[in-house]
């Protein structure tokens, strides 16, 4: 029974319940609509990818490519080099050579590198990263170095740092063009002298490169130009190079044994009016010129205003006698050295009687100077000076020349006009007062100082200021200056004959006086006199051995006129030796005629003073250098032989 029962369970079917059957029919549809989302899922990714794929290959395919061809290549701009600078013989003055720089792209430059790259470099660690993290693409590392340092550097084959070739200016020859020329910064910008003034004319186009890099970021060989680089233009100058290095020597040497403060040189040619020389001292080394103070970059010739002290009496003489009231051969009474003009008192330092027009210019006296200029009136004299260039700017194409100081005609009172006849309140510059003096070598033509031979500069034509026959007088007036009764008779080399005229002028101080301490020692003059070659303008900024220009800056154009004129083939001349040896005979027979029908030492120079106190045996006190003037006691009968004889000597 129980066996039965249990046979009949089995084969009676289970029945299910309604709510069973829903939950399986739940079920499965959940599972068909999860297998139909992720198959359509699947199915919008493949399309997805394909229509991507569809994207990357066909429209985006141009930029993806110019995009890895960014990765792969690197554009560089490349300096180009600057014009050269010639003198007028074609020597270079001023050139650019190619020097390595290291730079690098900031962000691909390894950290762990960046030790080994700083000490190759030769700079500070810590820097090199601080500048590194600051930067992203083009950096430079270390700017126009040492050739050895750029190998020290690639041969660490860091990716992203690579060499770039830049252009350095160099000067070959150094101090002695360097405040003419100026200088270059480092990123080939011209920052003083010509260098500034010409810097759109001398500076090139720069260039762009194309260069490949490797799958690790090395630059490989090669490359291409996008854009060549475009040279500068060259420049051609009137320098000669040799006279300038001579110029330049010579003002060393007077401005050092001097103990002076500065000085100025400039060289003319008064034919062509081409500035041959244009020195200064204090100078300063072009090629290293961050060494240096700004106040030793600077031209003084052109920048630096002075007054020109007896340097201005040839022009108030020119002035006199284009008047028509003058003539060579007019004597004016020079007053016994002292002579007062409203309320101030004009003195000479040699006292004069009567004087010819060429002793007032040779003896240099003030008083003669201001009578003359007060006699004809300041109109005159105002008027030749602005027609010889004092006051305006010569325009020789540098950056920062003065244009000198003359007072406008309305303020000339009778003071005034005395004082700026023999030099005082009135100021120009070196380049000014040597054009003005080339006024008499060119028989009485105005001509514009150059420097450029090219590019030329416009300048006005040349303009008669004055007659020959003024000019040539007042010439004749500077030769007497220069012979042992004048006083630039130390300007005059042997076998030459100069033109000139002697300058001491005394400082203005800032009180609105003169400074008794402080002086300029000028010495401008024309060589040959006969047939000049050379028109020199030496300017001694506060000597401190001698105040006189005659003994100052006369032997500095000496020293430069003696070797410049051989040098362009002009030979000492028989006439002018014979000239010289009489001059000194007729100095040594005046001394003996002077000591023997005068019993005075008045006008003989301190050499014969000595000779004479050697032969009587006389205890000599003297002051001063130059011509005795006074003595002590004042008749040289008094004295015996061991006596005591004091003099007083100026120029």
């Amino acid at each position: 029974m129980s066996a039965r029962r249990v046979q009949s369970n089995r084969a009676r079917p289970s029945k299910k319940t309604p709510s069973a059957t829903a939950a399986m029919d739940s079920s499965d549809c959940f599972f068909r609509r999860r297998v139909g989302v992720i198959a359509g899922l699947i199915t919008l990714g493949f399309v997805l990818i394909t229509v991507r794929l569809f994207d990357l290959q066909w429209m985006e395919s141009p930029h993806l490519k110019l995009e890895a061809e960014h990765q792969r290549l690197r554009q560089f701009k490349t300096a180009a080099p600057r014009g050269l600078i010639y003198d007028r013989q074609g020597t270079v003055l001023a050139e650019s050579i190619r020097i390595p720089s290291i730079a690098a792209i900031a962000d691909e430059v390894p950290t762990a590198q960046i030790a080994a790259l700083a000490h190759a470099l030769g700079i500070n660690h810590g820097r090199l990263r601080h500048k590194l993290a600051r930067h992203h693409g083009f950096v430079w590392l270390r700017r126009q170095c040492p050739p050895m340092v750029a190998k020290r550097v690639l041969a660490l084959h860091l990716p992203g740092v690579h060499q770039e070739d830049e252009w350095r200016r160099f000067q070959p020859f150094g101090a002695d063009t360097g405040n003419l020329l100026g200088f270059v910064g480092i990123d080939g910008k011209g920052l003083e002298g010509l260098e500034y003034s010409l810097n759109n004319h001398l500076r090139g186009i720069p260039g762009l490169r194309q260069v490949r890099r490797d799958a690790k970021g090395h630059l490989l060989p090669g490359g291409e130009w996008i854009k060549p680089p475009q040279p500068g233009l060259p420049v051609r100058l009137t320098i000669d190079s040799a006279i300038q290095s001579m110029a330049y020597a010579a003002l060393a040497k007077g401005v050092q044994e001097n103990g002076a403060k500065s000085g100025s040189v400039v060289v003319l040619d008064p034919h062509t009016m081409g500035v041959l020389a244009m020195a200064n001292w204090p100078a300063f080394n072009p090629n290293d010129f961050g060494h240096y103070t700004p106040d030793q970059w600077r031209n003084r010739a052109i920048t630096d205003l002075f007054e020109p002290g007896s340097t201005m009496k040839p022009f108030t003489m020119a002035a006199a006698l284009s008047s028509g009231k003058w003539k060579p051969e007019s004597v004016i009474f020079c007053e016994h050295g002292h002579y007062r003009v409203s309320n101030y008192t004009i003195h000479d330092d040699h006292p004069q009687g009567w004087l010819s027009m060429t002793g007032v210019i040779a003896h240099s006296s003030n008083i003669g100077a201001a009578k003359l200029a007060l006699n004809i009136g300041g109109e005159s004299l105002h008027d030749m000076l602005l027609r010889v260039g004092v006051g305006a700017r010569t325009h020789i194409g540098l950056a920062g020349e003065a244009s000198g100081n003359l007072l406008p005609m309305a303020r000339w009172g009778k003071v005034e006009t005395a004082n700026i006849a023999f030099g005082q309140g009135v100021a120009v510059t070196a380049l000014q007062l040597a054009t003005a003096f080339a006024v008499f070598a060119n028989h009485g033509v105005y001509r514009a100082p150059q420097l450029m031979i090219e590019p030329k500069l416009l300048k006005d034509p040349p303009h008669r200021v004055m007659t020959p026959q003024v000019a040539d007088s007042v010439m004749a007036m500077l030769r007497q200056a220069t012979t042992r009764d004048g006083t630039g008779w130390r300007a005059v080399p042997t076998g030459y004959s100069v033109a000139g005229k002697t300058g001491t002028a005394q400082k203005p101080n800032r009180y609105g006086s003169y400074d008794r301490k402080h002086y300029n020692a000028v010495f401008a003059g024309i060589v040959p006199a006969a047939s000049p070659r050379l028109v020199i303008l030496v300017m001694v900024d506060d000597p401190q051995k001698s105040i006189y220009g005659g003994r100052v800056a006369g032997p500095i154009f000496r020293h430069i006129a003696e070797q410049a004129l051989p040098y362009l083939g002009v030979p000492p001349t028989y006439q002018a030796l014979h000239q010289q040896r009489s001059m000194l005979r007729r100095v040594a027979m005046r001394d003996t005629a002077i000591l023997s029908v005068r019993a005075s030492l008045a006008g003989l120079s301190l050499r014969a003073v000595r000779v004479q106190a050697d032969r009587h045996r006389w205890q000599l006190r003297s002051h001063g250098s130059g011509w005795v003037y006074r003595q002590s006691p004042a008749s040289l009968a008094q004295v015996p032989d061991g006596g005591a004889v004091e003099v007083w000597l100026n120029e």
